[in-house]
């Protein structure tokens, strides 16, 4: 698990003394926090975005790329928790910063090129891309309310870190997906 204070304090030790193994442990939950989670509750609903946005990103990707995808977003996911609370001594994990990156992803894919409508199981019919964007928004209005409203015990920083990280790279970084038009 990540806790945002130690990962600063690991940070501005780097920054100021250059490199010492023993910061290492502590910059290293960026992403291994990604991998822990709090109950079955919070993996299965975890994993449940993932099956949604994760299969399209691995359709229209390949395998390599999706986990490049991943690990990156749950990095930026994990900076973004730093960034929003660098003195937070509570605990961060779960996998929702590379989860909300793989939305970014798949919303710059889709203003950078056309995709076709998107199909996931067990939804019976394609979702309109227009409307998977507006799911995606959705998501991140409700980080940014739960900031302002100062919900607790949920990681709204990484959140956005990994939706801005995957954002930035649909739009940049990404290949031509395989069914664009």
């Amino acid at each position: 698990m990540m806790v945002p204070a130690e990962v600063t304090l690991s940070w501005q030790a780097l920054l100021s003394n250059g490199f010492d193994w023993s910061q290492l442990n502590s910059l290293s939950t960026l992403l291994s926090y990604a991998f822990l989670h709090a109950d079955a509750e919070h993996i299965t609903m975890n994993l449940i975005f993932i099956w949604v946005f994760g299969s399209l990103v691995l359709r229209e990707l390949g395998a390599l790329w999706f986990f490049i995808a991943f690990i990156l977003t749950a990095i930026t996911g994990g900076m973004g928790q730093v960034l929003l609370e660098p003195n937070s001594m509570i605990p961060v994990l779960g996998a929702s910063g590379a989860l909300m990156g793989l939305e970014g992803i798949y919303l710059g894919m889709a203003l950078r090129w056309r995709l076709p409508d998107p199909d996931v199981w067990p939804i019976s019919s394609p979702i309109s891309q227009e409307r998977l964007m507006l799911f995606a928004a959705l998501g991140i209005l409700m980080d940014v309310s739960g900031i302002i409203g100062n919900d607790a015990g949920i990681a709204f920083g990484a959140h956005i870190g990994g939706f801005i990280g995957g954002l930035f790279l649909g739009t940049t970084l990404i290949p031509r997906p395989k069914h664009a038009k």
